[in-house]
């Protein structure tokens, strides 16, 4: 006959703190010194201003300069080919252009010029005096070809600068950027006396041109401020992760030590039955934090209940289809099913088969053999009830089977992931 067990005093049970305080999704918060010291391992403790952070902050902020800025040369690659494209077919229907060959020729050698710079390593190089040196010969030697174009070609040739500028805008740095900029203004200034152009479409042209470096630098630095947001929010959500598993690794040792050192003072005999049964149940909540060391932030209910039928003292079939649960559950659920599989190989008979069950409902399932249901519910049993109803907010059923032996039940809602 299945029956509950021995139910100590009330004095030493308090069910509704037991079941409401078990474990919160802020795991690491319970653990001011294991967060520090992951802090102080990780180094990121808070620093004066100025000091060995404000360094590694800085070392970030290069290393997301130089991470956009190598992108940026790689666009700027195919914005070369594109130009390059175009300039050959404008040439290839104005049959009766002036200079035809030498513009061909320029065009040429501006295809040879991105071809070397395609594989130039920019993103080791920028960061040295080399790359920028490379970098400034390639801003020299595009606006020398737009300029040359204009001058040979004609006042077409122009609309080049409204891809040739900006792109020198975003690719400098510093004070080469301001120098650049000036020397891209004096070509224009240049190519606009020149070419015999009027005042009013010289004026417009150079406005768009300064619109548009307006824009692409605009554009550049809000890409940089979410992109270097976007990082922050990474690094803090790692340190998060990693705090978290620390935590549930401490957790599960101190719990797994708490369990032995119960299990140091048991007495002999019966009496020793509830040190047993207290510690199996505390052996299951180390079993969600060795999990939760596994995982991220979900707890695999499968590996949840082998673990826990591992511990059995007789064979015990899990048969479990995909479920992850958060912490608080899986913890609810790993001492309902330590409760339920106890109570199966103590008072039932095997085979003893654990099913677990998901979608809009999960449903923990234990059959064994036994004889059948004894109504008078101990404490394990009263301890399941309690925390199916209070804790998971669903119901628990033991009954007999029509084939013989006993099944207890549980369902409760699944939390949507």
């Amino acid at each position: 006959m299945l029956s509950g067990l021995q139910k100590p005093p009330p004095s030493l049970v308090d069910y509704e703190t037991f079941v409401t305080s078990l474990l919160t999704d802020d795991v690491a918060a319970a653990w001011p010194l294991a967060r520090a010291a992951d802090v102080a391992r990780l180094g990121i403790l808070r620093r004066p201003r100025g000091g060995p952070r404000a360094a590694s902050a800085g070392e970030g902020d290069v290393s997301l300069e130089l991470g956009f800025r190598s992108a940026v040369v790689q666009v700027g690659y195919w914005l070369g080919w594109a130009s390059i494209v175009v300039v050959l077919a404008g040439l290839a229907f104005d049959v009766g252009a002036r200079h035809r060959w030498l513009l061909v020729g320029l065009t040429l050698a501006a295809a040879a010029g991105n071809t070397v710079a395609m594989v130039i390593p920019w993103r080791e190089w920028l960061a040295t005096r080399r790359g920028r040196l490379m970098l400034d010969l390639w801003c020299g030697g595009l606006i020398a070809f737009v300029a040359l174009l204009v001058v040979n070609g004609g006042s077409n040739f122009a609309l080049l600068l409204f891809l040739a500028v900006p792109f020198i805008a975003v690719v400098q740095i510093g004070w080469r950027r301001g120098v650049w900029l000036a020397v891209s203004a004096g070509t224009c200034t240049v190519a606009a006396a020149v070419v015999p152009l009027s005042a009013g479409a010289t004026a417009m042209r150079l406005a768009l041109i300064a619109a548009s470096v307006a824009v692409a630098l605009v554009l550049t630095r809000t890409i940089r401020r979410e992109t270097a947001a976007h990082e922050r929010a990474s690094a803090r959500a790692e340190l998060g992760r990693t705090l978290a598993k620390e935590a549930n690794h401490r957790i599960k040792n101190d719990l797994q030590t708490v369990a032995d050192l119960l299990l140091l003072g048991r007495p002999g005999g019966e009496d020793g039955t509830a040190f047993d049964e207290t510690a199996a149940r505390i052996r299951s909540i180390a079993t969600v934090h060795r999990l939760l060391t596994e995982a991220d932030d979900r707890v695999d209910g499968g590996a949840l209940l082998r673990s826990i039928a591992e511990s059995a003292p007789m064979p015990v079939a899990v048969e479990a289809e995909p479920a992850a649960f958060d912490a608080a559950t899986a913890q609810k659920l790993g001492i309902v099913a330590n409760e339920l599989v106890t109570n199966a190989f103590r008072h039932g008979a095997p085979p003893i088969v654990v099913r677990l069950n998901g979608g809009a409902l999960t449903r923990l399932r234990v059959d064994d053999s036994g004889a059948g249901v004894e109504r008078a519910a101990g404490f394990g049993l009263d301890l399941v009830r309690r925390m199916v109803e209070q804790g998971l907010k669903g119901d628990f059923e033991l009954r007999a089977r029509a084939d013989g032996g006993t099944c207890a039940e549980v369902v409760f809602p699944t939390a949507p992931q």
